[in-house]
């Protein structure tokens, strides 16, 4: 059993909510949103989430996908947001907190939004609110995201969030559809990163009033 399902309260708040947005596990009954924005969208999920594109084909795999990201999240494995507009319930993109190393901890930070770049500001506003979960009822220590030249924006995106652009990995992802070899940009935040955004959010909104 992990450390994160020992010392994680079993009535953490799985929903989180911002000025625009409503995030939560997926349940029974995303499956049809969930199968639409992958379809509508290869071109931004690949190759990132050429894995997840391929295994959603139809309705039923939309189903299982779901079902199995609400186990994972349930075994504290995958924190998988699913992310709604709160004004029309309509549902726009995925933030997920993935690939946990509990010795740290720490954990990947991955996402995709829908009819892209329109909905950036929603995404910086939905990633601030994953991070708080993540360092504040997580007590992560680190968060990390990788990028390819395809999604560059997710690092831009997570450099306005606080993140650190800390190297290039050359020839590190392979792209299963060309099978060619991509460099993956690494973009990290500590705990005192965090803190630091926090603190400088803090006093911005003080200076303002």
């Amino acid at each position: 059993m992990s450390i994160l399902y020992q010392t994680l309260s079993d009535s953490f708040k799985e929903q989180l909510e911002t000025e625009h947005l409503l995030l939560r596990p997926y349940q029974e009954g995303d499956a049809s949103d969930f199968m639409r924005l992958l379809q509508e969208n290869p071109s931004i999920l690949n190759p990132a989430f050429g894995g997840r594109l391929a295994r959603v084909r139809a309705l039923d795999d939309a189903r299982t996908q779901v079902k199995q990201l609400r186990t994972e999240w349930d075994n504290r494995k995958i924190f998988d947001f699913g992310v709604w507009l709160k004004e029309d319930n309509v549902y726009i993109g995925d933030i997920a907190l993935k690939n946990i190393d509990r010795r740290i901890p720490k954990a990947e930070l991955g996402l995709y939004f829908t009819s892209w770049p329109e909905t950036r500001d929603l995404a910086i506003e939905g990633m601030k609110a994953v991070i708080r979960f993540a360092f504040e009822t997580l007590e992560l220590n680190r968060l990390y995201l990788r990028c390819t030249a395809f999604n560059a924006d997710f690092g831009e995106l997570a450099e306005r969030c606080g993140f650190l652009k800390e190297g290039v990995h050359r020839s590190d992802y392979k792209n299963d559809e060309s099978q060619e070899l991509l460099d993956l940009s690494f973009y990290g935040m500590t705990r005192e990163d965090y803190e630091t955004t926090l603190q400088e959010e803090q006093n911005s909104a003080t200076a303002v009033v």
